[in-house]
């Protein structure tokens, strides 16, 4: 499986950041490391509007901590940043700037 041989690799990479090491010898290869990388992955949301979606491998998921992402309200990023400038009306200009 890709996504097994992939975690491999990235637990290679963390374990050499987290020791603060500044190459990793990494498939015959020697390559410099930047103490200041971070590895993210990202996956798309489950339905089947993205049916090729695949679940993580367990020893992939022990690597990374989950973080929720919701859609913005850009509604209210508008009528705040309104607010702020001073508008009266905010929550109305704000529906219609978006």
């Amino acid at each position: 499986d890709q996504l097994s041989a992939i975690s491999q690799m990235i637990q290679v990479i963390q374990d050499s950041l987290k020791k603060g090491e500044t190459s990793v010898h990494f498939m015959s290869k020697t390559i410099e490391l930047n103490l200041n990388a971070g590895i993210f992955v990202t996956m798309n949301p489950a339905g089947k509007a993205y049916g090729g979606r695949s679940k993580l491998p367990d020893n992939l998921k022990q690597l990374f901590r989950p973080v929720a992402m919701a859609i913005s309200d850009n509604a209210l990023i508008a009528e705040t940043e309104l607010y702020s400038e001073g508008f009266k009306e905010a929550r109305l200009i704000g529906r219609k700037v978006v």
